[in-house]
């Protein structure tokens, strides 16, 4: 009697669902309820300078999961088929087969910390039981977190709808959207969703979105609708720091419910929507136009990937008119002074793979990459060797001693037991008795230990701080180091004692605890190229929303000419990185352009750590602007592992500036294509060259100025490290047991197998 019951309660419920409460899913008349749903805003272009796409929006298929409706209808279902069940039988053995709305515990701590439980809906069975078996049988369904699905019900309850799927092919879309009313709280929607054009290009300047946080929408704000769907919001980079700009206006789509409370959302053959009432539609964000030219962007990385690490950034140290075709017209275009026109760093990272959501593997993949690919190197600081004698050079002449000779003597002595070398006495020569000019272009150590204690360290602050030196750039980028120039009173405060003429010398040649990013050594060559005038840098162009535009170009924060050092000083400065490049004996022959008057430092600083070799490790520098008497770029480059800024960063620079003056000059235009992330490596870097320039395979005699230095005064422990990227995407976790196809029981409950293990 007992197994008689059991089978016909089964018979029973399978009747109800099959053949009785088809009409119901079936139907489409609609009721009288109103629902507010809220639909997010558009996310605004992100462009380039000349108005070439960036970022743009694609249709993203969804399928979301009302739970609360799904609840409502579980119930409704669970009822008929109790009801139905009771009227056949109500022996006690059937009785106990009625069936009740599952259940879970949930374990928490409430506000005195003490451990509770608490039951709540199992909403992970109610879905597995009602909704994909019939996902399964129109080939929708899909793996899943189980756990994310629980906790979004405990969160959000019905007010925030569930994303079960946000992978939809157009095709997967179709199909559901055709079944969409026989699954009562299942719907599909296409939403925009983000492309990053050219795929890891300017990666660490765009950044990229994260799928909404719920818990950051103020509570009233959700109260106004009956279905809110929040609106994606920039995860990092411009699409972060530009959110306010970039996030559109929402919507507003009223719907009516059938008399079951299902939302009504199908369309008839006109392709009306049936029963919608209202539909405000949203509105887009503010168009953010870049100061970058994507041009210019594809030649930097394309050069800069040359090596594992490094970074390179191109600005403009004076304002001037060009030609260029942007959307599809010729017209004259201003560069303003401080624009940065290109910013690259390897090893780079796709922000589509966070687009909607990035797999825990790939996420993985980043974080174990010691290489760090999140990080913008361009922002990052690092000791700036001898690239840091420009200013120290400026500084001089604040006391008037730009035309004293100095002698190089393979070194300096401080003490009795610090002896501070030049790197050409392990090369068997001395520079000589030499003046500040000759200096730049040799980057003789031994006259800048001199020379920067005949200034004074208070000289060499004031100039730091006039191009832009210890303090951050202001540009919308996060993450953004400041760098650091060390001072007495900085030492005294680390309990490092006195300051001492050692002290004045370490930071003569940018080494120990001096500190810059590329972005402010780029500053620092951009000031000297434009005669002393220091602009806070532009990333943003313009921001452009309803055909309004909002712009403002950079403005001079320093001008070094009227702080005391004319422009014929700043002329010897200039014509020293000049020689630099285009003399013999300077450091950076390997630099020297058949196109365009190129000047520039190199520098090469000490990391603290050793090679593979034994050797000590070293970051290679090269600053540089072109042309000599109208410049138009300054340019830096950084290689960490490299071994001189000559052999390595000058070519890099050559390359970058070559390739942009021919664009000026020649009209040429490269074409930019997708470009795939770079994952880095540690290789020791000793000669960087390219194929088809010929010219580069020469070494000179001086090409090799290799940072070695005695250090005076050590370095902060975090200056040898680069700090890791305060990034949390969104993180698509891996199927859970409980969601994944794996599991027997899931795979049963779904129906692709039957009771006895069978696949149907």
């Amino acid at each position: 009697m007992i197994l008689i019951g059991g089978f016909s309660a089964l018979l029973v419920r399978l009747f109800v669902i099959q053949i009785n409460r088809y009409d119901e899913f079936s139907s489409k008349v609609p009721g009288t309820s109103e629902v507010k749903v809220r639909i997010p805003g558009v996310r605004g272009i992100i462009r380039d300078r000349r108005g070439r796409v960036l970022v743009e929006n694609i249709a993203r298929y969804e399928m979301q999961f009302n739970l609360k409706e799904i609840l409502t209808n579980y119930r409704r279902v669970i009822k008929d088929e109790n009801l139905a069940i009771s009227k056949i039988n109500r022996t006690a053995s059937v009785l106990k087969e009625l069936k009740e709305v599952p259940v879970s515990i949930f374990n928490f701590k409430d506000g005195s910390g003490i451990r509770r439980k608490r039951k709540e809906e199992d909403m992970v069975t109610i879905v597995s039981e009602l909704i994909f078996p019939y996902l399964a049988r129109i080939g929708l369904y899909s793996e899943f977190h189980a756990g994310d699905l629980q906790r979004h019900w405990r969160t959000h309850g019905g007010l925030v709808p569930y994303t079960y799927r946000d992978d939809l092919t157009f095709e997967e879309y179709a199909i559901a959207a055709e079944h969409s009313l026989d699954l009562p709280g299942v719907t599909v929607t296409a939403r925009p969703m983000r492309k990053y054009v050219y795929g890891a290009l300017a990666s660490h300047i765009l950044g990229f979105v994260r799928q909404p946080d719920i818990k950051k929408v103020p509570t009233e704000e959700r109260k106004e609708w009956e279905y809110y769907v929040p609106d994606d919001f920039g995860g990092d980079g411009i699409e972060q720091t530009m959110n306010h700009f970039l996030r559109g206006k929402p919507g507003q789509r009223t719907m009516l419910k059938d008399e079951k409370g299902r939302v009504v959302d199908s369309k008839n053959e006109e392709g009306k929507v049936i029963g919608e009432i209202a539909y405000d539609p949203p509105k887009s964000g503010s168009d953010v136009w870049l100061t970058l030219d994507l041009r210019y962007q594809y030649i930097a990385e394309q050069a800069l990937r040359k090596v594992g690490r490094g970074a390179v950034v191109v600005v403009a140290p004076t304002s001037y008119k060009t030609k260029l075709k942007a959307l599809g017209k010729e017209e004259e275009h201003w560069v303003y002074a401080g624009d940065i026109l290109a910013m690259a760093s390897v090893p780079s990272y796709d922000p589509n793979k966070f687009i909607p959501s990035i797999s825990e593997k790939d996420w993985e993949k980043y974080l174990e990459n010691e290489n760090d690919p999140l990080i913008n190197r361009a922002l990052k600081d690092h000791a700036p060797g001898s690239t840091f004698k420009i200013p120290v050079s400026l500084s001089g002449m604040l006391s008037d001693i730009e035309l004293r000779a100095f002698d190089c003597n393979g070194g300096a002595r401080f003490g009795p037991k610090v002896f501070m070398k030049c790197w050409a006495r392990a090369k068997g020569y001395t520079h000589g008795s030499i003046k500040v000019r000759g200096a730049i272009k040799t980057s003789c150590n031994g006259f800048f230990y001199r020379y920067g204690n005949a200034t004074g360290i208070d000289n060499i602050l004031k100039v730091s701080k006039w191009m832009g030196l210890g303090a951050r750039s202001g540009i919308p980028l996060n993450n953004e180091d400041p760098g650091f120039i060390p001072s007495p009173q900085w030492k005294r405060v680390q309990g490092l004692g006195n300051w001492g003429e050692a002290d004045t010398a370490q930071v003569s040649i940018g080494q120990g605890a001096t500190e810059a990013t590329p972005l402010q050594m780029a500053m620092v060559a951009s000031t000297i190229a434009n005669g002393g005038k220091y602009y806070r840098p532009r990333l943003i162009h313009k921001t452009v929303e309803g055909g309004k535009e909002k712009f403002k170009a950079s403005e001079v924060q320093y001008d070094l000419t009227k702080l005391g050092i004319p422009s014929e000083k700043i002329e010897i400065c200039r014509s020293g990185m000049w020689d630099v490049v285009n003399e013999i004996r300077g450091t950076a022959g390997r630099g020297k352009s058949k196109i365009v008057q190129l000047s520039g430092k190199t520098g090469t600083a000490q990391t603290g750590r050793k090679r593979a070799n034994g050797m000590n490790e070293t970051n290679a520098w090269f600053i540089s602007f072109a042309p000599y008497d109208k410049p138009k770029l300054a340019v830096c480059v950084m290689v960490e592992n490299g071994k001189a800024g000559g052999t390595v960063c000058a070519p890099i620079a050559k390359r970058i500036i070559d390739a942009i003056m021919s664009i000026e000059q020649f009209n040429f235009n490269p074409q930019v294509a997708s470009v795939k992330e770079s994952e880095g490596n540690f290789d020791f870097v000793e000669i960087v060259s390219f194929d088809d320039d010929p010219t580069e395979a020469f070494v000179g005699e001086d090409d090799g100025e290799d940072g070695t230095a005695v250090a005076a005064t050590p370095a902060p422990d975090t200056s040898y490290a680069i700090r890791k990227a305060r990034v949390i995407p969104t993180v698509k976790k891996a199927p859970d047991t409980r969601g994944s196809v794996k599991s027997r029981t899931v795979k049963q409950r779904i129906g692709i197998l039957d009771r006895k293990g069978r696949r149907r």
